[in-house]
């Protein structure tokens, strides 16, 4: 997966859990809780990998829903609900 698909994906991800999402370039995307906007944080696609904006890895390519996650837990965001298994 190139970075620009993965940046892509990833950002879908993160607006699929009520973050704002800004494209920054090719690479990176600012993420912002939209209850508290001055908490954001810089997530860029290097090397198969997600760093955040102090280069720690958030995640890796691939795997942009527990990155999404992450990023969501990071930026002070509950978890969504999970939809409930259905036993038959």
């Amino acid at each position: 997966m190139d970075t620009m698909t993965a940046s892509t994906i990833l950002a879908e991800q993160l607006a699929a859990r009520r973050l704002s999402v800004t494209n920054r370039n090719f690479h990176s995307v600012t993420v912002t809780n939209p209850l508290h906007p001055g908490l954001r944080e810089i997530v860029t696609a290097q090397d198969g990998r997600y760093l955040t904006g102090y280069e720690y890895e958030i995640g890796e390519h691939g795997d942009e829903p527990a990155t999404a996650d992450r990023v969501a837990s990071l930026l002070g965001l509950p978890r969504l609900p999970q939809a409930a298994e259905v036993i038959g």
